[in-house]
């Protein structure tokens, strides 16, 4: 299974990951295609959170993969490849990145890039994936946000599309090698990069904030963080970083 043998480019859509969903509904749309949009006006990442983005200065694009084959349980691996391949690409560039559970791309406390995926479940496995990707490449200016891009971190302005090429690249690697029997090497990779592993830093959950190190993450996705002594487990909604 490879990425990117056919790429369809469009000069402005809602979101990439639903462009691919309306083409999935009417059964026209091959494995591996990669979706790239100049201009996504309503992109979307976690918690339906909206992923803003200047037109034609970054990357924001989504791929199908289809049958996946790979068990429910195991879900969070694919997670952990496509942020590990950000990772990879962004250190292509001289850039020292870190992985902020589950998949946001932070250059020290600066987000770089997010990944959306939507699963498409048969029974305990998944069918097929919609991942959707979105990079800050040119962008300098972010409304006072917390965020930064390839330009701001090396001063030299990249070309979307050669980013892009670079990230099908790796990703396809990465995805020759991936199995079931890897998934120990992956999840060290994984862990290995992210974002304060084993550091005292400030997070808030449904008891308010509080002071706690992030320990692990468990083959569910779940974040660890022990607290008080006690490690517990969270998912997607159930934790906030404060940064």
């Amino acid at each position: 299974m490879q990425i990117g043998r056919k790429i369809i480019r469009l000069e402005s859509v809602d979101s990439t990951n639903n462009y691919i969903a309306n083409l999935l509904k009417e059964g026209v749309l091959e494995d591996g295609t990669v979706i790239l949009a100049d201009d996504q006006y309503a992109g979307r990442g976690h918690r339906d959170s909206e992923w803003l983005a200047n037109a034609g200065e970054n990357l924001t694009f989504s791929f199908f993969l289809d049958n996946v084959n790979l068990s429910v349980q195991n879900q969070f691996y694919l997670t952990c490849i496509v942020s590990i391949t950000l990772t990879q690409l962004l250190d292509k560039y001289g850039i020292s990145s870190k992985i902020k559970w589950p998949n946001d791309i932070y250059v020290d406390q600066k987000k770089i890039a997010g990944v959306l995926i939507e699963n498409q479940l048969s029974s305990t496995y998944i069918k097929s994936s919609i991942i959707g990707v979105g990079l800050n490449v040119n962008q300098l200016e972010f409304n006072g946000l917390k965020a930064t891009s390839i330009l701001a971190q090396t001063k030299n302005r990249k070309s979307p599309m050669d980013v892009l090429y670079s990230f099908i690249q790796l990703f396809n690697s990465n995805w020759k090698s991936f199995s079931e029997q890897n998934l120990p090497e992956i999840k060290s990779q994984y862990l290995n990069n992210l974002f304060q592993l084993n550091e005292l830093k400030r997070y808030e959950d449904k008891n308010g904030k509080f002071e706690g190190t992030i320990t692990g993450v468990l083959d569910s996705g779940h974040l660890v963080i022990a607290k008080n002594g006690v490690q517990n487990q969270y998912e997607l909604k159930e934790i906030s970083f404060i940064l």
